[in-house]
């Protein structure tokens, strides 16, 4: 497979972190005989806009996917990340969010408060969803948005269900809040469900969810939500897990798809930064695009990395590790895992998840 891949970094900054990603790509290339064609974009920032010209955006969307890093600081200057989402969200007309909450060996340090309960679910966020159902649609404009806007929905729940089918078969919906939201949503599941006779479907109010999470997550495979409510699931996943800090998430575009860290990138950290959530967030984009295996290899060589102690949930990396030798170890494990030794048990295990 040939794929595009733009990548969103910042300027005036040691790019560490995304160093490591580009050779797990160059990684996957060799062992699955892809090819990849990279373009780095590193956009300005003022007030907390990244500043995107008309001919970066084009580029941007003419690829295959973007992988996103932005920065918590640049220049000793404090970044939103929230802020800059926000906006680059709205500037690829993203519609949807998908966060998937992975297992992880024992040995990675998840932190005293996590629960040692295993968890893999995948949570699939309605960006838009219901944005146009309160307003009256007296103008076309306004009739037109909120067509694209079911649309839109539609878009998502076919992943969603894509998803389940390929991974335990269960999908959970959370009830929207709203008449006009809620009546969109089971239409929308009415006309979809049939085409995925295999996937049992739940509709549910949010708190059923909630208490799933927190009781037995175990039972839970993909669940689909509006943003305000997945904001809450996933804050709850990241919390009780300890996950945050290693986590990708994937923002589901018109033409194209953004993938990237759940937390910031720390540049003040150059060589001791953890590279874990950026290579994650590449295998997001390989599932993506249906290469599952080449997403399970990535996979499998973080876990083994994991289970050596050559990172932890920390943003720092741990003494005697430092960034350049992790992404040697990730990628030479794509390239030769039976020589690195990562294809032990517990290790096919974890790799097993199909994240999207």
């Amino acid at each position: 497979m040939n794929l595009k891949v733009a990548i969103l970094t910042h300027q005036g900054e040691e790019n560490t972190v995304m160093d490591q990603v580009v050779k797990c790509i160059r990684a996957i290339e060799e062992n699955y005989n892809h090819l990849f064609t990279i373009h780095t974009f590193a956009p300005e920032f003022r007030n907390n806009l990244a500043l995107l010209d008309q001919a970066t955006i084009n580029s941007c969307k003419n690829s295959d996917a973007i992988l996103s890093a932005f920065p918590v600081s640049k220049n000793g200057c404090h970044i939103s990340k929230e802020a800059v989402k926000t906006n680059i969200l709205d500037i690829f007309d993203c519609y949807a969010s998908v966060l998937p909450t992975l297992p992880f060996p024992k040995q990675v340090n998840l932190g005293e408060y996590a629960s040692d309960k295993n968890v893999d679910i995948v949570v699939f966020s309605a960006l838009k969803a219901g944005k146009y159902a309160a307003v009256e649609m007296a103008t076309k404009s306004g009739v037109d948005s909120f067509h694209s806007n079911i649309q839109s929905v539609n878009q998502l729940f076919h992943l969603a269900f894509k998803t389940a089918k390929n991974r335990n078969q269960k999908l959970h919906i959370a009830i929207p809040e709203g008449p006009y939201k809620k009546s969109i949503w089971e239409k929308s599941v009415a006309e979809i469900a049939p085409s995925y006779p295999m996937v049992k479907t739940f509709m549910c109010d949010i708190s059923v969810i909630i208490q799933t999470v927190l009781k037995s997550p175990e039972n839970l495979d993909c669940i689909f939500t509006d943003r305000a409510h997945g904001n809450i699931v996933n804050s709850l996943n990241n919390n009780l897990f300890g996950l945050a800090s290693l986590l990708p998430c994937g923002h589901m575009g018109i033409g194209v798809n953004i993938f990237e860290p759940l937390e910031e990138i720390h540049p003040s950290l150059k060589n001791n930064s953890n590279p874990i959530p950026l290579i994650y967030s590449l295998a997001l984009l390989l599932s993506r695009f249906g290469l599952q295996e080449e997403a399970g290899a990535i996979q499998m060589a973080v876990n083994s990395a994991g289970e050596r102690a050559m990172f932890t949930c920390s943003d720092r990396l741990p003494k005697g590790i430092n960034c350049d030798q992790l992404g040697d170890y990730l990628a030479a494990a794509i390239i030769d895992s039976e020589d690195i030794g990562v294809l032990n048990d517990e290790n096919i295990d974890l790799g097993k998840s199909t994240i999207i």
